[in-house]
């Protein structure tokens, strides 16, 4: 049973008449005759009274009218669905990323996905780098936002934003209400540590900036969550390390923040994707978005981003 057929019978119920549905159809009344018998004949039950010129429908026509109408419904629904996918306009997107990112750039693009009438879902996945990694060869994932960099043959990896590092300080910390510090001033510290999961973070650039200031920090903790630091920071335990993205996070309860004053301490956002991965259309549509975004970004916070 084709949907050709179907579209005729429902046409022919609702003019009434053959002869009507012709017209409307644009096509001579024998033709349509034809396809409404072949279908009484698939279906094996007739669909109508005849009485004369005039079709009437049965029990089982009214019924088959009330499916068919049902079933064109959705064929044409799915007809459009399947189009707006090929456009990139309705879609479904699996992300990774980070709680930061989760937080400031995530709601952004998906706000602006609906209010550009796009149907796409997008589902976050948080973790650290190397559970995104798995994700993506896995092909669990479509897209990665990290903070680390690091070079893999089967993946790409491209640099959406670099900003500064910022020292989260203790309450009454004598550096509190300074705009930016220089590491050499927090050798006394502790310092809580985020970990790095793969390839280079926050934490390799501090490192290597306090070897170069000829000074071995003390770590107290190493941690995957920038939050559980920062609370940590507020309770007094130590100096955390926090990416500049962290600063367009509005309601949230931040301990004092003072700028790494060097450049070689930075931190990223990055991109990552399989090299050789088929990218759905509706994953670009949220690429274009994301860096629309931050492009924004970039430019809000002259103080946060570089």
């Amino acid at each position: 049973m084709d949907l050709e057929k179907v579209r005729y019978f429902v046409r022919v119920v609702e003019e009434g008449s053959v002869s009507k549905a012709a017209v409307s159809l644009n096509m001579t009344q024998p033709p349509l005759s034809i396809s409404i018998r072949k279908l009484e004949e698939e279906l094996g039950v007739p669909l109508f009274f005849r009485q004369g010129n005039r079709l009437i429908l049965n029990e089982t026509g009214q019924y088959f009218y009330k499916r068919s109408k049902e079933l064109l419904f959705s064929a044409d629904a799915l007809q459009v669905e399947m189009k707006e996918r090929i456009m990139g306009k309705r879609g479904e997107v699996t992300v990774g990323c980070s709680t930061i990112a989760n937080l400031t750039i995530i709601p952004e693009v998906v706000k602006r996905l609906r209010d550009r009438d796009y149907r796409i879902t997008v589902r976050v996945m948080e973790g650290n780098t190397a559970y995104i990694l798995d994700q993506l060869r896995q092909h669990r994932m479509d897209i990665g936002l990290i903070g680390n960099t690091f070079d893999r043959a089967d993946l790409n990896l491209t640099a959406l934003l670099t900003g500064p590092v910022y020292a989260a300080l203790p309450p009454g910390h004598p550096l509190s209400g300074r705009d930016q510090v220089n590491l050499h001033e927090l050798q006394h510290d502790d310092f809580l540590m985020p970990y790095t999961s793969i390839g280079l973070g926050i934490a390799d650039y501090i490192m290597e900036e306090c070897s170069e200031q000829e000074f071995e920090p003390s770590i107290i903790y190493w941690g995957a969550e920038t939050f559980p630091m920062l609370e940590m920071v507020k309770k007094g335990l130590g100096v955390a390390f926090v990416p500049a993205l962290l600063l367009h996070i509005h309601g949230v309860d931040l301990p004092p923040l003072a700028r790494i004053d060097s450049p070689s301490v930075s931190s990223k956002l990055n991109l990552v994707t399989l090299k050789n991965g088929a990218r759905q259309e509706a994953a670009k549509r949220f690429l274009e978005v994301t860096e629309e975004v931050i492009a924004e970004l970039k430019q809000s916070t002259t103080s946060a981003i570089r």
